[in-house]
C-alpha cells in the first residue's frame, strides 16, 4: 500500500509540474488533451514517458502558451531528458532550478522572449556536464554582455545554439574544449573581437555559424583543420585580410559564406575549386579583387555563386559552364568585362542569372536560350550591343527579362511572346527601332512593360489589352503615332500609364473609364485632340492627370470633380474653351492646378475656396473675366497664384491679403483690374514676386512698403500716383518697374514728392530765419556735450576694437548700421561681444564665421566678410543684401539681418548645429543611402528655388559641400548664396579656379551652379573630395568619374565602398542618381538640365510603392541571404 501511495504521489507531483504550463487547471483550448483528471499524463500532447511511466520528454514547440515566466516546477521532473518549449511566447528568466534536471540531455527554449543571464549552475553541475548534448536558446532576448565561459564545462555538448540572443563580448577561447561539439551557432548577436584560432581544435565540428556579428580580424587559417566541417558562415561581420587558400582542404564543406565583410580583400583562392561538395559560395559585398578563378568551374555540386558588389574584374570564366548543378549565378555590380560566355548556355538548372551593372560588351549569346529553367535574366546596365536574340523566346520558364540601359539595336523580337511566364519585360534606354510586336499581347502574365527611351515607331498594338495582369506600362520618349487603343484602357489592373513625348494623335477614348485602377496617367507632349471624355470622371484612384501640350478642345468636363483623390491636374497649352466647371471645387485633395494657355472664359468659381491643400494655381493665358471671388481667402496653403493675360476686372479684393502663405509669386498682370491697392496686401510679408503691370490700378503704392520679402516688382502701365516708398528694396528697382505711371514721383521721405518740397521751401523761409538764431545757440551747447561723449566712447571703443580686430585692420570703432530682416531681440553690441577667436566655427572664401550666443539664449551664426580688393559703396552692398535677406525657403539658411560700418560687414544667419556636408563626408562616418539622398534632394530644392522661384533669378556662384549645412536630422541648408557676387576677393578667384567648370569659362550662369551641384552629387555618391589629394591620381572628381566610366569599369565602382551590400533596389537608385550627376557636369552648359529638372529627376529615383511595385530590379538580393 505504501508503494502505491508513493507512486500516486509521484504522479500528482508530475501532473502539478506539467499543469504549471497552463494558465488554469481546467482543460485548455491550447492543449485540449491535458486533462487534470487523467490517471497519468503519458497520453498528453507533447509528453513522452518511459516504460516506468516517468516523463522523459516534454516537447511543445510552436504552442501559444503565453506565459510570463518559465515554471520552476518543471525542475521536479527528475527523469526528463528532453525539454523543448521553443516558440511558445514565454518571457522571463531561465530558472536556476533547472540545473537539478540531472537526466537532461536536450534543452530547447528558442524563439521566446526570455531575458537575463544563462544560469551559471547549468554548467557547474557534474551530472549536466556529462549528459547535456544540446543547448538551444535562439531568438531569446537574453541581452548578455558576454558569452558564459561556464558552458565550456559541458563536455558532452554536441549542439550549442545561442543565435539572435542580443549577446555582446568576445567568443571565449575556452569553447575550444567542447570536444564533442558538432554545431556551434552564435549568429546574429553583437559579438566582437577576433574569431579564436583555437576553434580549429574542434575536430568534430560540422556547422560553424558566426555570421551577422561585429567580428574583426582575419579568418583563422586554423579552420582548415576542421575536416568534418560542412557549413562555414562568417558573413556580415567586419572581417579583413584574405580568404585563406588552405580552406580548399575542407572537402566536406557544403556552404561557405564570407560576404558582407567590406574589408575582406585579395583574390579568390583557386584552391576553392577543390571543394567538390560545395553547394553555396557567397562572397558578395567585399573588396575581393582579381579575376574569377577558372577552377571554380570544377565545382560540380555548386548551386549558388554569389560574387556581386565586389572588385572582381576581367572576363566571366567560360569554365563556369561546367557547374552543372548551378541554380543562381549572381555576378552583378562588379568590374567584369568582355563578352558573356556562350558556355553559360550549358547550365540546364540555372534559374537566376544576374550580370547587371558591369561593363560587359559584345552580343547577347543566343545559347542562353538553352538554360531552360531560367526564371530571371538581368543583363541591364552594361555595354551590350547588337540585337535582342529571338532565341530567348524559347525560355518558357522566364519570368523577368531586364535588358535596359545597354546599346541594343534592331527590333524587339516577336519570339519573346513565347515566354508565357514573363511578368516583367524591361528594354528601356536602348536604341531599339521598329514597331512594338503585337505578339507581346500574348504575354498574359506580364505585369511590367518598360520600352521607354528608344526609337520605336508605329502604333501601340491593341493586343496589349490581352496582358490582363499589366499594372505598369511606360512607352514614353519614342516615336509612336496613331491613337491610344481602347484595349489598353480595358486593363483592369493598370495603375501607371506613361505615354508622354510621342506623336500620338486622335481622341482620348471614353473607354479610359474602364481602366479603374489608374493612379497615374501621363499623356503630355503628344498630338491628342478632341474633347476629354466625361467618362474620365469614373477613375476613382487617379492621383496624377497630366494632359499638357496636346491639341485638346472643348469644355473641361465637370465630371473630373468625381476623382476626389486627384492631387495634380495639368492641362496647360491646349485649346480648351468654356467656363471652368464650378464642380472642380470638390477636388478637396488637389495640390496643383494648371489650366494656363487655353481659351477658357467666364469667372473663377467661388467653389475654388474649398481647395484647402492647393499650393499652386495657374490660370494665365486664358480669357477669364469678372472679379476675383472673395472665397479666395480660404486658400491658406497657396504659394503661387498666376492669373496674368486674362480679362479680370474690378478692384483687387482685400481678401487677397489673407493668403499669408503666398511666397513664390502673385501675378495679376495684363488684366483690367481697377481701384486702389487694398491695405490688406501689406500682410503678404512672404511674397517674393509681385506683378501688377498693365492694369488700370491707381492711388498710392505705400502699402507695398510692408512687403518685406519682395525681390521682384512690376507695377508699370497703371495710373498709380504719389510718392515711391523709400525702402532699401525700392531703391534697387529700375525705372522699368514703374514705367507709364505718370503721377508717381520720387521722394525723400516716402510721403512727399520732391517737386512739392521745392514749392513749400519758399513758404518756410521766414520761419526758418527766425528759428536759426535760437537753434544756433542750442547747437553750440550740444556740440560741447557731444565732443565730451565722443572722446569718452572712443577710449572705450578703442579698447574693445583692439581685442576684437583681426589681422587686416578691421576697425570696430566706426558707427554701425544694423538692418534686421525680422524682429530681433538683441543689438549690435551683443553681436560684437561674441566676435572672439574661441567662437570661430569656420573660415571660407567669403569670411570667418562665429557662433554667437545672445543674452536671451538665442544662438546665431555671424559671418564677418573678408575685406575685398575693391570695396563697393555701402548703398550697393545694402541693396544686394536686401534682396538676399528676403529669401525664405526650407533648404536655405535664413539671413536674419546685417551690420556694417565703414570698415566691417557682418551677416547674421540662423545657426545650423550639425556642421556641413564636407565635414560629414570627411569624418568617414557611416552614412546610409537614404540620408545621402535626403541631403542631395534638399540642396537641389534650395538651388532650384534660387534659380526658378526668385525674380530675378539668384545665382549661388559657390555651390560646394562646405556651403551645404546640416541640422540634427540631416536636413540640408544652402549657405553663402549670392555672396560671390558681393566679393571681389582673391580668395574667391582662387577657389573658382579649383572647380573644373570655372577652369575654362568665365561666363557664370545658372548652368554653372548646375555643374557645381553635379560635383557635389558626385562627392555624396563616392564619398570622395572634389579637389583634394584623396582622389589618389590627383584628378578632379569629374575627370576621375568620367575616367572610371570610360575604362570599361562598371559605374558601381564610383560609389562609396561604405554603400556596398545594399539591396539591389537601392543600388539602382544610386546608379540613377549617378546618371543625374553626370548629366549635370556635361561640358556643354546648354546640355545640362535646369535645377527644376534635377529636382524632378531625383524625385523619380525614389517612387512610391503604388506607382512602381515590383518594377525595380528583381529579385532583391538581401545582404544576409545570398551574399554568403
Amino acid at each position: 500500500m505504501a508503494h502505491r501511495g508513493d507512486r500516486f504521489l509521484v504522479v500528482v507531483v508530475v501532473v502539478v509540474a506539467l499543469l504549471s504550463l497552463l494558465p488554469a487547471a481546467a482543460p485548455s483550448p491550447v492543449l485540449p488533451s491535458w486533462d487534470p483528471t487523467a490517471a497519468t499524463p503519458c497520453s498528453w500532447q507533447g509528453v513522452t514517458c518511459s516504460p516506468q511511466s516517468r516523463v522523459v520528454s516534454l516537447s511543445l514547440p510552436n504552442t501559444f502558451l503565453n506565459l510570463s515566466s518559465l515554471p520552476p516546477q518543471l525542475a521536479s521532473l527528475s527523469s526528463l531528458q528532453l525539454l523543448n518549449l521553443s516558440t511558445c511566447n514565454i518571457s522571463g528568466a531561465i530558472p536556476p532550478a533547472y540545473a537539478s534536471l540531472a537526466a537532461l540531455r536536450v534543452l530547447d527554449l528558442s524563439s521566446n522572449a526570455l531575458y537575463g543571464d544563462i544560469p551559471a549552475s547549468l554548467g557547474a553541475l557534474s551530472g549536466l556536464q556529462a549528459r547535456v548534448v544540446s543547448l538551444s536558446l535562439p531568438n531569446t532576448f537574453l541581452n548578455l554582455s558576454s558569452l558564459p565561459p561556464q558552458l565550456a564545462s559541458l563536455s558532452s555538448l554536441q549542439l550549442l545554439n545561442l543565435s539572435t540572443c542580443n549577446i555582446s563580448g568576445a567568443i571565449p577561447p575556452a569553447y575550444a574544449s567542447l570536444a564533442a561539439l558538432r554545431v556551434l551557432d552564435l549568429s546574429s548577436n553583437a559579438l566582437y573581437g577576433d574569431i579564436p584560432a583555437s576553434l580549429g581544435a574542434l575536430s568534430g565540428l560540422q556547422y560553424l555559424l558566426l555570421n551577422s556579428n561585429r567580428l574583426t580580424g582575419a579568418i583563422p587559417r586554423s579552420l582548415a583543420s576542421l575536416a568534418a566541417l560542412q557549413v562555414l558562415c562568417v558573413q556580415d561581420n567586419l572581417l579583413n585580410g584574405t580568404i585563406p587558400a588552405s580552406l580548399g582542404a575542407l572537402t566536406a564543406l557544403q556552404q561557405f559564406r564570407v560576404g558582407g565583410n567590406p574589408g575582406l580583400s585579395g583574390p579568390i583562392p583557386a584552391s576553392l575549386g577543390a571543394l567538390s561538395n560545395l553547394t553555396v559560395f557567397g562572397a558578395a559585398a567585399t573588396a575581393l579583387s582579381g579575376a574569377i578563378p577558372e577552377e571554380l568551374g570544377n565545382l560540380a555540386n555548386l548551386q549558388t555563386l554569389a560574387l556581386y558588389d565586389t572588385g572582381v574584374s576581367g572576363p566571366i570564366p567560360a569554365a563556369l559552364g561546367g557547374c552543372a548543378e548551378l541554380r543562381n549565378l549572381y555576378l552583378h555590380m562588379n568590374k567584369l568585362t568582355g563578352p558573356i560566355p556562350p558556355e553559360l548556355g550549358r547550365l540546364q538548372k540555372l534559374t537566376s542569372l544576374l550580370l547587371w551593372g558591369n561593363a560587359l560588351s559584345g552580343r547577347i549569346p543566343p545559347e542562353l536560350s538553352n538554360c531552360s529553367a531560367l526564371v530571371v535574366l538581368d543583363l541591364s546596365g552594361n555595354r551590350l550591343a547588337g540585337e535582342v536574340p529571338g532565341a530567348l523566346g524559347r525560355l518558357a520558364a522566364l519570368e523577368q527579362l531586364h535588358l535596359s540601359d545597354n546599346q541594343l539595336a534592331g527590333r524587339i523580337p516577336a519570339e519573346l511572346s513565347n515566354c508565357s511566364s514573363l511578368t516583367a519585360l524591361q528594354l528601356d534606354k536602348n536604341g531599339l527601332t521598329g514597331a512594338i510586336p503585337p505578339q507581346l499581347g500574348e504575354l498574359r502574365a506580364l505585369q511590367v512593360l518598360f520600352l521607354w527611351g528608344n526609337a520605336l515607331s508605329g502604333a501601340i498594338p491593341p493586343s496589349l489589352g490581352n496582358c490582363t495582369e499589366l499594372y505598369a506600362l511606360d512607352l514614353s520618349r519614342n516615336r509612336l503615332a496613331g491613337g491610344i487603343p481602347d484595349e489598353v484602357f480595358a486593363l483592369q489592373k493598370l495603375s501607371k500609364l506613361l505615354l508622354l513625348g510621342n506623336a500620338l494623335s486622335g481622341r482620348l477614348p471614353p473607354s479610359v473609364a474602364d481602366c479603374s485602377s489608374l493612379v497615374r496617367l501621363r499623356l503630355g507632349e503628344n498630338q491628342l485632340a478632341g474633347e476629354i471624355p466625361r467618362e474620365i470622371g469614373k477613375l476613382p484612384n487617379l492621383v496624377f492627370l497630366d494632359l499638357y501640350s496636346n491639341k485638346f478642345t472643348g469644355a473641361l468636363p465637370g465630371e473630373l470633380a468625381n476623382i476626389t483623390v486627384l492631387e495634380l491636374l495639368d492641362v496647360h497649352n491646349n485649346s480648351f474653351t468654356g467656363a471652368i466647371p464650378p464642380q472642380f471645387g470638390e477636388l478637396m485633395n488637389l495640390e496643383q492646378l494648371d489650366l494656363s494657355m487655353n481659351k477658357l472664359t467666364g469667372e473663377i468659381p467661388a467653389s475654388f475656396g474649398n481647395f484647402s491643400y492647393l499650393n499652386k494655381l495657374i490660370l494665365s493665358g486664358n480669357m477669364l473675366s469678372g472679379t476675383l471671388p472673395k472665397s479666395i481667402r480660404n486658400l491658406q496653403k497657396l504659394t503661387m497664384l498666376e492669373l496674368s493675360n486674362n480679362s479680370f476686372s474690378g478692384p483687387i479684393p482685400p481678401e487677397i491679403g489673407a493668403l499669408s502663405s503666398l511666397s513664390i509669386s502673385l501675378d495679376l498682370s495684363s488684366n483690367r483690374f481697377t481701384g486702389e491697392l487694398p491695405d490688406e496686401m501689406s500682410s503678404l510679408t512672404q511674397l517674393q514676386s509681385l506683378d501688377l503691370s498693365s492694369n488700370g490700378l491707381y492711388g498710392s503704392i505705400s502699402v507695398l512698403s510692408g512687403l518685406t520679402s519682395l525681390t521682384s516688382l512690376n507695377i508699370s502701365y497703371n495710373n498709380f500716383s504719389g510718392a515711391i516708398p523709400v525702402t532699401p528694396f525700392f531703391k534697387t528697382l529700375s525705372s522699368s518697374s514703374y514705367i507709364n505711371n505718370p503721377n508717381l514721383c520720387e521722394s525723400y521721405d516716402g510721403h512727399t514728392c520732391a517737386s512739392d518740397m521745392v514749392r513749400r521751401t519758399a513758404l518756410k523761409t521766414v520761419k526758418t530765419v527766425i528759428l536759426v538764431c535760437a537753434v544756433l545757440g542750442s547747437i553750440t551747447l550740444l556740440l560741447v556735450v557731444v565732443w565730451i561723449l565722443i572722446n569718452r566712447s572712443r577710449t572705450l571703443a578703442g579698447k574693445k576694437a583692439m581685442s576684437m580686430s583681426v589681422a587686416g585692420g578691421d576697425d570696430f570703432s566706426h558707427p554701425w548700421t544694423f538692418t534686421p530682416f525680422q524682429k530681433l531681440n538683441f543689438c549690435v553690441d551683443n553681436i560684437l561681444e561674441c566676435l572672439r577667436d574661441e567662437n570661430v566655427i569656420g573660415k571660407g572664401c567669403s569670411g570667418v564665421v562665429y557662433r554667437a550666443e545672445m543674452p536671451n539664449g538665442e544662438i546665431i551664426a555671424v559671418k564677418k566678410l573678408w575685406k575685398t580688393s575693391k570695396e563697393e559703396p555701402i548703398d550697393a552692398f545694402a541693396a544686394e543684401i536686401q534682396i538676399l535677406g528676403h529669401i525664405r525657403h526650407r533648404n536655405i539658411v535664413k539671413l536674419l539681418g546685417y551690420c556694417s560700418n565703414k570698415s566691417v560687414k557682418l551677416l547674421l544667419y540662423n545657426y545650423i548645429p550639425n556642421g556641413n556636408l564636407q565635414q560629414l563626408l570627411k569624418d568617414n562616418r557611416s552614412l546610409d543611402w537614404d540620408t545621402r539622398y535626403k541631403i542631395a534632394v534638399g540642396a537641389a530644392q534650395g538651388l532650384a528655388y534660387l534659380h526658378h522661384d526668385c525674380v530675378p533669378a539668384i545665382l549661388h556662384r559657390d555651390v560646394k559641400c562646405n556651403n551645404i549645412l546640416l541640422d540634427t536630422k540631416y536636413e540640408a541648408y544652402l549657405a553663402d548664396f549670392g555672396l560671390a557676387k558681393l566679393m571681389n576677393s582673391p580668395n574667391y578667384h582662387h577657389a573658382m579656379s579649383r572647380i573644373a567648370e570655372y577652369g575654362y569659362t568665365t561666363k557664370i550662369t545658372e548652368k554653372s551652379d548646375v555643374y557645381s551641384y553635379g560635383v557635389v552629387l558626385l562627392e555624396i555618391l563616392s564619398g570622395r573630395s572634389a579637389v583634394e589629394a584623396v582622389v589618389g591620381d590627383s584628378l578632379h572628381i569629374v575627370e576621375w568619374a568620367k575616367k572610371k566610366m570610360g575604362s570599361y569599369e562598371p559605374a558601381v565602382n564610383i560609389l562609396d565602398p561604405k554603400l556596398r551590400g545594399m539591396p539591389d533596389q537601392l543600388v539602382q537608385e544610386m546608379l540613377q542618381t549617378l546618371g543625374i550627376a553626370i548629366f549635370c557636369v556635361n561640358p556643354a552648359p546648354a546640355e545640362r538640365p535646369t535645377m527644376k529638372e534635377v529636382v524632378a529627376f531625383l524625385k523619380e529615383v525614389k517612387c512610391s510603392p503604388e506607382e512602381w511595385g515590383k518594377i525595380s530590379q528583381q529579385p532583391l538580393i538581401k545582404p544576409g541571404s545570398q551574399q554568403g
